[in-house]
């Protein structure tokens, strides 16, 4: 069987594409810190790391609403154990929108402190790692 035939149709839409910006744009952040001849503003940074951390919280909140079953999940073409991962194209957008609408301008504006800069990195990366690992453990799990 391929990948192709294991994931749901329509997965691969504007919310992996912007997921892998978020995950990609994080990791260029944290790397500019270390770069003499480009640095990204700490403010900017702050934003970016706020946003994917409130991101992340929305997502999990929708999973665990979805374990408990109180959130139906995407239905896919073969049955899955951790189908309560998916939560829709809708649902996704919702929570990458409301990181990026909330996160961003709190991380602006609490952007100069850098102890809480270095604090959102390491929460953000930790994040983007568990959505990472959660899109491996449901493809890995396929029957």
């Amino acid at each position: 069987m391929t990948i192709k035939e294991w994931l749901t149709p329509g997965l691969f839409d504007i919310n992996v594409i912007l997921v892998a910006l978020m995950i990609n744009w994080t990791l260029f952040s944290l790397a500019s810190n270390f770069l003499e001849d480009f640095h990204i503003p700490d403010r900017v940074q702050n934003s970016n790391y706020t946003a994917v951390v409130l991101m992340s919280l929305a997502y999990g909140i929708l999973v665990a609403l979805g374990l408990a079953g109180v959130l139906k999940p995407q239905p896919t073409l073969y049955p899955n154990d951790y189908d309560f991962l998916l939560m829709g194209n809708y649902r996704a957008l919702s929570c990458i929108i409301f990181g990026l609408i909330i996160g961003g301008p709190l991380g602006w504006f609490l952007g100069g402190r850098s102890k809480l800069r270095w604090a959102t990195l390491v929460l953000a990366v930790i994040c983007e790692a568990m959505i990472g690992m959660s899109v491996l453990l449901w493809i890995l799990a396929q029957k």
